[in-house]
């Protein structure tokens, strides 16, 4: 059947900006694209699209963003 399977479950704020930090700490810099497959793969979903919520978290100060033209993309890190 198709469509068929459990929804991924859409994180709170604390619960995501808690998920983001701890990747980063573990993997280092992540692009957006790794940062949601990961969550994907653990079945979890940022409350906002990605790309938005880690903008809004380099807002807060809790990682730092920048374009890599290596990457091809946004490279998110720790501050």
């Amino acid at each position: 059947m198709k469509g068929v399977g459990r929804s991924p479950h859409v994180m709170g704020v604390a619960e995501a900006e808690a998920y983001v930090v701890r990747l980063l700490t573990e993997r280092g810099p992540m692009t957006t694209m790794e940062i949601e497959q990961e969550a994907a793969n653990g079945r979890r979903r940022c409350p906002d699209q990605t790309v938005l919520f880690l903008t809004k978290m380099k807002a807060k100060g809790l990682i730092r963003g920048d374009v890599s033209q290596e990457r091809r993309g946004w490279l998110w890190s720790l501050p």
